[in-house]
């Protein structure tokens, strides 16, 4: 009777030690599991600091916050695109898990992602990663992303997810891209609000048509020809035109030049010179603007045959050779009536 009670007792804690180590296990399992599938997600996303990109062919891209500034750090040296940075952080807040990878997909997809994923570093301040996404490719039906996370202290989850965004049909990986020319913000002339004071514009061709514009405290706007203030012109039209140069963007900073082509190009005198000086400035934003050959006949409304591509110019600009759309230029670089009048008289 006493073996058969002890035995009993001794079962009875066997028991309860089993039932323990299964409940931590489980409870580890599902922390784990949680991790994975509901954690992608970063709900403060304005304290964001730093974004780290990185592709399987050695392309990176680093995102920094500058307090303080209106656009993001690129690889310590560049702006970054707004629209592009704020794309990423939208993503980061409505990123949603759709559904689990089937366990017939699974060896398949965690190859993919071992072999081609992306690793995206979200920082939150610190020197360590909060998330770690490592983004594969899009599902067949193009409306999910696979993913697997990491969180930079547990490692990486063991289960991938398909992530979607709600609202948005399309797949994801696309956002993160690690060209730094991609990245780069295209802006050429940036001057918010009333920043900007002087513009100049120098026709080299013809320089008589060269002018200046400047506004002074009270808004007031003096336009001079060959350093002289013309007597009379139409004030609302050329406030309208020194507004154009607040906000210039280049096309790209490919430029799709041979290093013989930029060569010839470097030697090259421009055709137009534009300038402009902030309030707080001495030194001013300058874009020097070349013709381009066409790519294909063109001709003009006398059924000319055009000379330069109609669609791009070249620019050189702090040091760079890019790459500029004339619909941009062209209203820009027109000369207003009152210089070509007062260029004839």
């Amino acid at each position: 009777m006493h073996r058969n009670l002890r035995l009993f007792y001794f079962l009875l804690v066997a028991t309860a030690c089993a039932a323990g180590l299964r409940y931590y296990s489980e409870t580890k399992s599902a922390e784990l599991s949680g991790f994975a599938a509901s954690d992608f997600a970063v709900k403060d996303t304005a304290s964001v600091s730093r974004i780290f990109i990185a592709d399987k062919d050695g392309g990176q891209a680093l995102l920094e916050r500058q307090q303080g500034e209106r656009y993001w750090l690129l690889n310590g040296k560049h702006k970054a695109r707004k629209d592009a940075v704020d794309l990423l952080l939208k993503t980061f807040k409505r990123v949603a898990v759709q559904r689990p990878v089937s366990e017939a997909e699974k060896d398949n997809v965690n190859r993919l992602l071992a072999g081609r994923a992306k690793k995206v570093e979200i920082y939150q301040g610190g020197d360590r990663p909060v998330k770690t996404w490592y983004i594969g490719t899009a599902t067949q039906s193009h409306t999910g992303t696979y993913m697997v996370l990491g969180d930079g202290q547990m490692g990486v989850a063991e289960e991938p997810f398909v992530l979607h965004m709600e609202g948005f049909t399309g797949f994801l990986s696309t956002r993160f891209f690690t060209e730094e020319v991609d990245w780069r913000y295209t802006g050429m002339f940036d001057f918010p609000s009333s920043s900007l004071r002087k513009v100049e514009v120098v026709y080299h061709e013809t320089p008589e048509w060269s002018h200046t514009m400047q506004v002074d405290s009270n808004g007031e706007i003096d336009v001079q020809q060959a350093g002289r203030s013309l007597a009379a012109f139409d004030t609302l039209a050329w406030q309208n035109r020194f507004n154009l140069f607040r906000k210039v963007h280049l096309e790209t900073f490919n430029n799709h030049l041979s290093p013989e082509g930029l060569n010839t190009l470097s030697a090259t005198k421009p055709a137009i010179t534009m300038r402009a000086w902030s309030a707080n400035s001495e030194e001013p934003e300058t874009i020097e603007l070349l013709w381009k050959d066409p790519i294909m006949d063109t001709y003009d409304d006398d059924g000319e045959l055009n000379e330069w591509d109609g669609a791009r110019m070249y620019a050189r600009y702090r040091g760079e050779t890019v790459l500029v759309q004339r619909f941009v230029f062209d209203e820009r670089m027109a000369v207003p009536a009152d210089i070509k009048s007062a260029a004839v008289r």
